[in-house]
C-alpha cells in the first residue's frame, strides 16, 4: 500500500513537471512569435525609405533625370541614412548626384546635401509624415568654399556668380543653384498587401539664389523581405523600390517639368 502512494506521488510530480515544460515551450514559442511579429513591422516611404520604429534605414538608388527635352538626360545616384530616435521622430541625411553632359558644351557634376526631421503619423498600414528639411546645393564644392570665405555684402549666403555675356538656356539654370536650401515635405506610404506598397511625396523648398523648386514623386515598392526568408530572419525591413519625380523650378524662367525616375533597394537594420 505504502509503494502505491509513493508511485502515485512520483506521477504526479512527473505530471507536474511535463506541464511546466510544456508551458514554458508555449510561452517561449509565444513570445518569439510576438518578437517576430514586431520585427516585421515595416511600412514603404518615398525616397527608398521604410517606416521601421526602431533601428537604421538605409536606401541607395540609381537612375536618369530629363531637365528639359532640350536637355540630354543625366545619371542620378543617390543614398540615404535615416535613424528612428522614436516611433514617431526620426533624422536623415540623403545625399544626391546628378552627372553627365547637358549639351555638346556643358559638362557637369551637380550635388545636392540634405539632413532632415521627419514627424511620423503611423498606423497599421500605411504612414505619413511632415519633415522639414535644410540643404546646401553646388556644382563645385572648392567654389563654394571660396566664396563663402570672401563674402562681403552678403554675409548669410554665398554669392552667385552670373555671366552677363552669354544667354544660360534652361538646362543650365536648373543646375546653377548654389549655396543653403530650406524646404518642407509631406510624404506617405501604404502596404496594401504583405508584399506590395505605394508611396508619394511633394516637397517644396527655396534655395537662396532666389530659386523655388517643387518635386512630386509617385513610387511603387515590393516587400523583399517577406519573399526572402533570409531577409526576413536578419532585417527590419527590406524594400526594392520604382520611383517616377516630377520637377519644376519657379523664379528661374524654366517653364518645363522636368522628369526623372530611380530604381532603388532599402534596408532596415
Amino acid at each position: 500500500m505504502l509503494l502505491w502512494i509513493c508511485c502515485l506521488i512520483l506521477s504526479a510530480f512527473s505530471a507536474e513537471d511535463s506541464l511546466l515544460v510544456q508551458s514554458s515551450s508555449s510561452q517561449e514559442s509565444s513570445s518569439s512569435e510576438i518578437v517576430k511579429e514586431e520585427k516585421t513591422i515595416s511600412l514603404p516611404l518615398p525616397r527608398q525609405s521604410a517606416y521601421i520604429a526602431k533601428g537604421i534605414s538605409v536606401g541607395i538608388a540609381a537612375g536618369v533625370f530629363n531637365p528639359t527635352e532640350d536637355c540630354d538626360c543625366l545619371g542620378v545616384w543617390q543614398g540615404q541614412l535615416e535613424y528612428f530616435y522614436s516611433d514617431w521622430v526620426s533624422g536623415v541625411l540623403d545625399v544626391r548626384f546628378f552627372g553627365g553632359d547637358l549639351d555638346p558644351e556643358v559638362n557637369l557634376l551637380y550635388q545636392r546635401y540634405r539632413i532632415n526631421a521627419r514627424f511620423h503619423f503611423p498606423h497599421e498600414t500605411f504612414d505619413m509624415y511632415l519633415s522639414p528639411s535644410l540643404g546646401l546645393e553646388t556644382t563645385d564644392i572648392e567654389e563654394f568654399r571660396e566664396e563663402w570665405h570672401h563674402r562681403e555684402r552678403y554675409w548669410w549666403r554665398p554669392g552667385t556668380k552670373v555671366d552677363s555675356v552669354k544667354e544660360v538656356d534652361d538646362c543650365e539654370k536648373m543646375f546653377s543653384l548654389s549655396g543653403f536650401t530650406i524646404g518642407a515635405e509631406f510624404g506617405v506610404g501604404w502596404r496594401f498587401s504583405n508584399l506590395v506598397g505605394l508611396t508619394g511625396s511633394a516637397l517644396y523648398e527655396y534655395n537662396f539664389a532666389g530659386a523655388q523648386l517643387l518635386t512630386l514623386t509617385p513610387g511603387t515598392a515590393f516587400n523583399l523581405g517577406n519573399a526572402w526568408t533570409w531577409a526576413q530572419n536578419n532585417l527590419l525591413s527590406t524594400w526594392i523600390s520604382l520611383e517616377v519625380g516630377f520637377q519644376r523650378y519657379f523664379n528661374r524662367g524654366v517653364s518645363e517639368w522636368a522628369i526623372s525616375g530611380y530604381l532603388g533597394l532599402q534596408v532596415g537594420i
